[in-house]
C-alpha cells in the first residue's frame, strides 16, 4: 500500500476541505456546517494542526482520506488514488489489482475507449466526415485536444475486440456501458456483444476531478435506425448523470475565481465558450438541474447564470432548473439571447462573441426576468388575471430561501402589480397553510394536491423532493399510458405525508378495476367523491406540462425520476432507523437494534 502519510504531508486538509465547504477560522481550528447532514449552526470542525476534521453534530471524523470517501462516495482504494494523484505521490505501483475496487477497473476501460475514441478521430481516414463536421462546427484542434473528442466507428464490435484484446473482461465492458449484450449473447465465443456506440461522434464526460466517467455519443449521419440525437453512457457506479455537470473540471477555478457559474444546455456550447475565452462555463448535458448538482456548483460558487435554447423546450427545461436551484440557494440570473443573434451559445459566439459577452453581462435577476414575462402574459387590469399573476409569482417567491430577499421581491410585485404588499404576503402564507394541510390529508379523501408552492420553511433537499413527486405525477397525466411500465415500481412509501398519496392509491386502484389509466374515468372519480381535480390541477401546474416530450423521452424522465424518490425515501428511511436504534440501544432492547440493524441492510 501507499505511503499514506506521504500523501498527508503533502496535502492541507483545510484546503483540500475547502473545496468542498466554507471554513470559517475558530481560534486555531476551522468551522462550517457540516456536509454530511443538516444543520443551522456550524458543528462541523477542522484541526489544522492534527490535519482532522470531526462534527459533533453527526459524529463523523477522520483525516483527509476518510473525507474524501465520505463527500465523494468513493471506496479507500479510490480515495488513495485521487489524493496521491494530487499530491504527487505514486499510488498504482502499490496497489494490488486484487484489491482493486469496481469503480477502478470501470475508470481504466473508459479511459482506454477515450484513447481509442480520440485516436481514430485524430489518425484513422475513416472519420474524415467527423473531422469535417467539427471544423464545420467551429471547433479547433486545441478544443478537440483539451476535451479528448473522439469518433466512435460504424462497426459493430470494434471497440470490443480492441479492448479485449487489452485484457479487460466482457463483464467489465458490459458493466461500464461500452458494450451491449444480447439476451442470447455466449460469452465462451463473444458472439451478440456489440458496442453501445457506433458512427458518433464521443464526447467523454469528466467528473469534477477530471477523471472520465462516460461518454455522450451525437450521431453524425442521421437514418430511421440509429436511435437517438445523442446517447449518453448508463447509469453505473462510475457514471451518476445527477451527480455531474460538463466542464466542471476545467471551469471550476474560473467559476471560484468570478463567484459566477454559466450555465448552458449542450456540449458544443461548453466547448465553444471555453475556445473564445469564456472558462466559467458548464453544463447539464440536456437536462434540468438537480439537487446534486446544485451541490456541486455551490461548492465553487453563490451565484449561476443560466442560459436557455431559444426555443420552448429550452425554456421549459431551464424553468424546471430553476425550481431546484432556488431551493438549494443559489442566487440565479438569466441570460436572454437578443432575437436573431443565435438558438444558443455556440451559435452566438459564432455569429458575434461579443453579443454572447453582453448577455452574460447583462443577465436578469431571477425574479425580474419572471415579472417582465407574467406582466405581458396576464391582463393585469382583470382582477382574476391579476390575482392568477400573483399566484404564479408567489410560487417562485416561496421557493426563496432567504427572508429577507423574498420580502424584497414581495415589495417589487406589490408594485409592479399595483396592489398593497401586505396582501401579498397574506397570500403567501395562505397559500403556505394550505400546501401544509394538503401534505397532512388523510388517505380516505386522497390529499388535496395544492397548486400553491411547499412551505418556504422546509429545506432545500425536502422542497426539491416535493417537486419531484410533482414532476413525476405531471408526467404520468400527460402520457397515462406510461403508467403500466412503473405500476409495479410504485409504493405508498414514496409518497406517504405527500398530498400525491391519494392520487397514488386511486390511481393504482383504478388500474387494477381496469388495467389501464383512463383519465376521464379519474375525473369522474373526482367529481363523484367531491374531491379536488387533480388531473386539471397537475395540467396547469407552473411551467410543468412538459409540452416539449415525446413519450420516448417522457418515459426516460420518469425512471430518472423514479429513481431519485426511492433514493430519498431510502435515505430518509436509513437516518429514522439510526435515531431508533440510537434510542434502542439506549434502552438496553437488544433484540429491537438487531431487527432495526436487518432493516437497514435491507435497504
Amino acid at each position: 500500500m501507499a505511503d499514506t502519510q506521504a500523501i498527508k504531508d503533502r496535502l492541507d486538509i483545510v484546503a483540500l476541505i475547502q473545496e468542498y465547504v466554507p471554513l470559517k477560522k475558530a481560534g486555531a481550528n476551522w468551522k462550517a456546517n457540516c456536509p454530511f447532514h443538516h444543520e443551522k449552526s456550524p458543528s462541523f470542525m477542522v484541526q489544522a494542526e492534527k490535519q482532522i476534521w470531526h462534527c459533533f453534530g453527526c459524529g463523523q471524523g477522520g483525516d483527509i482520506f476518510s473525507f474524501i470517501q465520505a463527500i465523494e462516495g468513493l471506496e479507500f482504494i479510490d480515495a488513495l488514488k485521487l489524493l496521491g494523484k494530487r499530491a504527487g505521490v505514486p499510488v498504482d505501483t502499490y496497489v494490488n489489482t486484487s484489491q482493486e475496487s469496481e469503480r477502478s477497473r470501470l475508470e481504466e476501460v473508459v479511459a482506454a475507449a477515450a484513447n481509442f475514441f480520440h485516436h481514430f478521430l485524430l489518425e484513422i481516414p475513416a472519420a474524415e466526415a467527423a473531422r469535417a463536421y467539427l471544423k464545420k462546427r467551429g471547433l479547433n484542434s486545441e478544443s478537440i485536444s483539451e476535451w479528448q473528442i473522439g469518433f466512435a466507428p460504424d462497426q459493430w464490435d470494434l471497440l470490443t475486440k480492441y479492448l479485449l484484446k487489452k485484457n479487460f473482461s466482457l463483464e467489465i465492458l458490459v458493466k461500464s456501458g461500452l458494450t451491449i449484450k444480447r439476451d442470447n449473447a455466449d460469452a465462451q465465443t463473444g458472439r451478440g456483444f456489440y458496442d453501445r456506440w457506433r458512427g458518433r461522434i464521443m464526447f467523454p464526460l469528466f467528473d469534477a476531478h477530471g477523471t472520465i466517467v462516460g461518454f455522450t455519443g451525437r450521431i453524425l449521419v442521421e437514418t430511421p435506425d440509429t436511435g437517438g440525437k445523442y446517447v449518453n453512457s448508463p447509469q453505473s457506479s462510475l457514471y451518476d448523470k445527477s451527480r455531474l455537470l460538463y466542464g466542471l473540471n476545467l471551469a471550476k477555478n474560473e467559476i471560484k475565481k468570478q463567484d459566477l457559474a454559466v450555465l448552458v444546455e449542450g456540449q458544443m456550447d461548453v466547448i465553444a465558450c471555453h475556445q473564445h475565452g469564456f472558462k466559467n462555463v458548464v453544463a447539464a448535458s440536456g437536462t434540468a438541474l438537480t439537487p446534486e448538482q446544485v451541490r456541486l456548483l455551490k461548492r465553487y460558487t453563490s451565484t449561476i447564470a443560466m442560459a436557455f435554447d431559444a426555443d420552448a423546450a429550452g425554456e421549459n427545461a431551464g424553468r424546471r432548473g430553476i425550481d431546484i436551484a432556488l431551493s438549494g440557494g443559489l442566487h440565479i440570473k438569466v441570460i436572454e439571447i437578443p432575437e436573431g443573434s443565435g438558438k444558443d451559445a455556440d451559435e452566438v459566439l459564432n455569429k458575434n462573441p461579443e453579443i454572447w459577452q453582453s448577455s452574460v453581462n447583462q443577465a436578469s435577476d431571477v425574479m425580474a426576468w419572471y415579472l417582465s414575462r407574467i406582466i405581458k402574459k396576464f391582463n393585469l387590469a382583470d382582477p382574476r388575471q391579476k390575482q392568477s399573476a400573483a399566484e404564479v409569482l408567489l410560487t417562485q417567491v416561496s421557493q426563496i430561501p432567504l427572508s429577507v430577499e423574498r420580502d424584497d421581491w414581495l415589495k417589487k410585485i406589490a408594485a409592479a402589480l399595483n396592489i398593497e404588499a401586505p396582501a401579498l404576503r397574506e397570500e403567501l402564507k395562505r397559500q403556505a397553510h394550505q400546501g401544509k394541510h394538503a401534505g397532512g390529508a388523510s388517505k380516505a379523501t386522497g390529499g388535496s394536491l395544492a397548486s400553491s408552492p411547499a412551505t418556504p420553511t422546509l429545506n432545500a433537499e425536502d422542497l426539491a423532493h416535493a417537486n419531484l413527486q410533482g414532476d413525476f405525477w405531471s408526467l404520468i397525466i400527460k402520457f397515462p399510458n406510461l403508467y403500466q411500465f412503473f405500476v409495479v415500481s410504485l409504493k405508498d412509501e414514496l409518497f406517504v405525508g405527500s398530498p400525491y398519496l391519494g392520487l397514488y392509491e386511486n390511481c393504482k386502484n383504478l388500474y387494477n378495476t381496469l388495467g389501464r389509466l383512463d383519465l376521464s374515468a379519474l375525473r369522474q372519480f373526482f367529481a363523484t367523491e367531491n374531491q379536488e381535480n387533480f388531473i386539471d390541477i397537475l395540467t396547469l401546474r407552473p411551467y410543468k406540462n412538459f409540452d416539449e416530450l415525446n413519450p420516448n423521452v417522457a418515459q426516460k424522465e420518469l425512471e430518472q425520476i423514479l429513481a431519485r424518490l426511492t433514493a430519498y425515501y431510502q435515505k430518509t428511511r436509513r437516518s429514522a432507523l439510526q435515531q431508533e436504534i440510537t434510542l434502542a440501544e439506549s434502552q438496553g432492547e437488544h433484540e429491537r437494534v438487531k431487527i432495526l440493524l436487518q432493516e437497514i441492510q435491507l435497504l
